[in-house]
């Protein structure tokens, strides 16, 4: 009996990029199988220890491998200046350089986004002024209609949403991904269909924090966008 839950399991994980708690339940369900869930998850943790199938956040597995780990190194010298000049700063930073290589469109001007508290932003724009970069603080897409970015390089500082991943100093790609959607609709870094594919790009590619994601994304309220790209790139059952 317990060899045939593992097999079970096997068996529906076999070929699928990403599967759910609850899709498990739903394919035993359909075979007539019936299972505690504390068995279940016996069986998925002797899986992911045999290098199976891996964790993809709570509640979520997939057969992917790789995850996708940001190079940092253009935004270190950023990182070491607000460090030096502000300690104690809590904030977050990446860049569009960082995911250049999933646009459809050859890039050639990058946008850095530093999200931190509302009450810091102010003194921290002017201190990356002080150091030579082009600042802007909270800009619109109507600000950008008056001055477009010129530069080739261009910082963008935003407030902080009070979230997990907020608290890790080089984003995560599931941050940048639901920041990207954000700052794709408030300044038109990118448009929808390019936003598309990156984000295929990356959910077909490499191994994301399923739970993380759809927690920030609620957060910054576009759950249901994130739902319908992950529905639409994995499978229409999936959340």
């Amino acid at each position: 009996m317990k060899k045939t839950l593992k097999t079970s399991i096997k068996e529906f994980a076999e070929g699928q990029s990403y599967f759910s708690l609850n899709q498990i339940r739903k394919f035993l369900s359909s075979k007539r199988l019936k299972y505690s869930d504390v068995s279940i998850k016996k069986y998925i943790k002797q899986l992911i220890n045999e290098n199976y199938i891996y964790s993809a956040g709570r509640g979520y597995y997939s057969n992917i491998k790789s995850e996708f780990k940001p190079d940092n190194k253009s935004l270190n010298p950023i990182v070491n200046l607000i460090k030096q000049k502000s300690p104690f700063l809590e904030f977050s930073i990446w860049s569009t350089e960082q995911i250049k290589f999933a646009f459809h469109h050859l890039q050639n001007r990058f946008y850095t986004f530093i999200y931190s508290e509302s009450d810091s932003l102010e003194i921290l724009r002017d201190r990356l002024i002080e150091a030579n970069y082009s600042v802007y603080l909270n800009p619109t897409k109507n600000d950008l209609m008056k001055n477009p970015f010129t530069e080739q390089n261009s910082i963008i500082l935003r407030n902080r949403i009070n979230h997990k991943l907020s608290k890790e100093q080089f984003a995560s790609i599931e941050k940048i991904l639901v920041d990207l959607y954000i700052e794709a609709e408030w300044i038109g870094i990118t448009d929808r269909e390019e936003y598309s594919r990156i984000f295929e790009y990356f959910i077909r590619n490499y191994r994301f924090n399923i739970s993380l994601l759809l927690d920030y994304a609620e957060r910054r309220k576009i759950l249901t966008i994130i739902k319908e790209y992950l529905r639409k790139y994995i499978n229409p059952t999936f959340v």
